[in-house]
């Protein structure tokens, strides 16, 4: 797996970011448009998982940002492979799901 570039990562970012403002501008919406929930659970359940969907999302655009500050801030300048760089990032991600629960 090569290294990305900061360039290639913040491109990344900023679409998942437009992504997610439209997920949210989804949301407010569906927000405007609820009646209440008594009788049918339906659009607060559909509500709770866009809010979850967004979280998540969020949760992706800080995973990249922190691949950014590992390259450009706590790598640069180290001599590390590629195999290296893949393994870190895999033990983010991982580490990153525990807290998502």
């Amino acid at each position: 797996m090569s290294i990305r570039t900061e360039v290639e990562l913040t491109q990344q970012a900023r679409t998942r970011l437009r992504r997610i403002e439209g997920q949210v501008r989804g949301l407010q919406g569906m927000l405007d448009k609820l009646d209440g929930c008594c009788e049918n659970s339906t659009p607060c359940d559909h509500l709770l998982t866009q809010v979850l969907a967004v979280r998540a999302a969020i949760e992706q655009v800080g995973l990249i940002v922190l691949d950014i500050h590992l390259q450009e801030c706590i790598l640069e300048g180290v001599e590390v492979d590629d195999a290296k760089i893949k393994e870190l990032r895999d033990s983010i991600k991982l580490w990153s799901r525990l807290g998502s629960g």
